[in-house]
């Protein structure tokens, strides 16, 4: 079970130069590679709602006359107000606007991971419009460690195969229009110095990564 005020609070921690930190690593190729997806899916929408906005990096970009995005954490609201945003500090699982209000629900960084994938999944239906686009992110896990096999999800949402992934979206009443998928490779160095008592993240790590776009 995720603790949402745990998530938000983290996310504050972290709101004074996210994008900076997260900008430079070696991944940036295959993250613009995301951001294309999640943005191809937006494309000819007047309303877009990103659930999970944070800093409003990604629905920055939107070219819609509204774009508002939706987080639990005050203080990446605020650095996404200050790009101009309509932000509301809400949970995805319980989307503040009537059915039907947009043409296009994003969720980028793997934000619907914190949310129960039924529930993600029919509140992203629920306030599409007919034949709006849901399109999200999602990453795949730790895929090999050698101090922990298989390690756990701590209750987040990562599908096992695609399979999985396709049968929870359509569940939802959605058409899975495309499945797009990367791997990535994670180094900490430092872990080889810490007891896996304290800190059991391995010294290296594989990493998938999902984009999913799916038409209501």
């Amino acid at each position: 079970m995720i603790d949402r005020r745990a998530v938000a609070a983290g996310y504050d921690a972290a709101a004074d130069g996210y994008d900076q930190r997260h900008g430079d690593r070696p991944g940036r190729a295959r993250a613009a590679a995301i951001d294309r997806v999640l943005l191809g899916a937006c494309r000819g929408a007047t309303r877009v709602l990103e659930v999970g906005v944070g800093t409003g990096r990604l629905l920055a970009q939107v070219d819609a006359p509204v774009r508002i995005g939706l987080d639990v954490a005050p203080r990446m609201l605020a650095v996404a107000r200050g790009r101009g945003l309509t932000v509301v500090c809400a949970d995805g699982a319980a989307v503040p606007f009537a059915a039907g209000s947009f043409d296009a629900v994003i969720a980028g960084k793997g934000a619907l991971r914190y949310l129960a994938p039924a529930v993600a999944l029919a509140e992203s239906y629920r306030v599409l419009a007919p034949g709006g686009r849901l399109a999200f992110h999602l990453y795949g896990g730790r895929t090999w460690s050698p101090r922990r096999a298989p390690p756990p999800t701590d209750g987040l949402w990562q599908p096992a195969s695609t399979a999985e992934l396709i049968a929870a979206v359509a569940a939802a009443g959605f058409t899975v229009e495309r499945i797009a998928r990367w791997r990535s490779i994670r180094v900490w160095p430092y872990a080889l110095a810490i007891p896996a008592a304290v800190d059991d993240r391995a010294p290296v790590q594989l990493w998938s990564h999902v984009a999913v776009v799916a038409r209501r």
